[in-house]
């Protein structure tokens, strides 16, 4: 059987820095481009380890994920047309 993801429209930053563990939680800070620093959790790192050029994504409803870069640009990237949140 076939199946079709719905179109989802997200925020996304490009990570520019990520911290060391954090010993009491294992999270790490993830400096983003807009100069945010966003809290990876524990969950999130237990798939991946993130590096600078991965991406931080923030869908519509709120939740909050780690992409590696190509799979990022893969999924999402158009260049150069940035599409707006919906």
């Amino acid at each position: 059987m076939i199946y079709v993801a719905r179109p989802v429209s997200v925020n996304a930053f490009e990570i520019t820095h990520v911290g060391e563990i954090q010993r009491e939680d294992l999270s790490r800070i993830l400096t983003l481009e807009n100069g945010v620093c966003a809290t990876a959790t524990a969950a999130m790192l237990a798939r991946m380890t993130p590096v600078p050029g991965d991406y931080w994504v923030i869908q519509g409803d709120g939740y909050e994920y780690i992409n590696p870069r190509a799979v990022f640009k893969r999924k999402y990237w158009v260049p150069n047309t940035p599409l707006p949140a919906r």
